[in-house]
């Protein structure tokens, strides 16, 4: 989100955004690097775990508990006796879990009526966690031991979770402030106001495209991606590393080669 946000900036400053700051201070302007802010919050996607990776990593924690309770069911090499056995023992653990999904405070039009006009979303977010919850399972009930593979599915459910708790904690901040700061109140409402009606519509879209994506078509494309079919789009890239090394690598279909690291271009080895 810091990103976006920086992205922004340099959007509104226009070339004055593009342009470094020692530059516009060579020019006698006010020197703001926003370029730079952009390129060093950019790292922030890849250093201690890149996006897609800490994606994983927390929808892991989120379907924890339904591992332990599939048990075996959720195994690739356990035979149909084993999965048998696994399914009964799972069954206790979903005859409790699952009717506390079938509904909540989010149901209720008089809940959380101390947030006055921010109620609504709060409720917004009791419903969608149990929603959230259900689909989870269902996902885990139709992949069984694949779903480790569904990363685009269990990001969807990250970004889902994390959307529901900005929420419930942007609410929650309004409503302090009204306690502690009361000539911010309305301002503090009004902000929260806003973006929670922007993150449903968010949420919502991400509910939908659970079910509802090209991700089939996605992974068989990377398949003939990775086996060199699709290698004739390469012809004609401009090469942008300035005579220092190709910029697209010179590779073969299949998996790494133990020389591989110490193959070299124009005189110099690889990295």
């Amino acid at each position: 989100m810091a990103w976006l946000i920086a992205d922004e900036l340099v959007q509104i400053r226009g070339g004055r955004g593009y342009e470094t700051a020692d530059s516009m201070a060579a020019r006698g302007e006010r020197a703001v690097p926003a370029e730079q802010i952009l390129r060093d919050l950019r790292i922030n996607r890849i250093f201690e775990g890149s996006t897609e990776i800490m994606h994983l990593l927390i929808a892991r924690e989120a379907v924890d508990a339904h591992l332990a309770a599939a048990g075996e069911l959720a195994s690739h090499d356990a035979d149909l006796r084993t999965k048998g056995n696994a399914a009964i023992k799972a069954s206790g653990f979903y005859a409790k879990w699952l009717p506390q999904l079938v509904a909540g405070k989010g149901t209720v039009p008089t809940s959380y009526s101390e947030f006055g006009l921010l109620a609504k979303h709060l409720r917004y977010v009791e419903r969608s966690s149990r929603k959230l919850a259900r689909q989870t399972f269902y996902g885990m009930g139709r992949w069984q031991a694949k779903l480790e593979y569904k990363q685009v599915f269990l990001a969807r459910v990250v970004d889902i979770g994390a959307e529901l708790f900005a929420m419930a904690a942007t609410c929650s901040r309004a409503q302090m402030m009204a306690t502690k700061t009361p000539e911010q109140a309305q301002a503090a409402q009004q902000l929260a106001e806003v973006f929670c009606t922007q993150a449903r519509m968010r949420v919502d879209a991400l509910f939908s495209q659970l079910w509802d994506n090209a991700d089939e078509l996605d992974t068989r494309l990377a398949r003939e991606l990775l086996t060199g079919k699709l290698s004739w789009l390469e012809t004609g890239v401009i090469d942008g590393s300035e005579g220092t090394g190709p910029w697209i690598a010179e590779w073969d279909a299949g998996p790494s080669k133990a020389d591989d690291m110490s193959r070299r271009y124009d005189g110099g080895p690889v990295g």
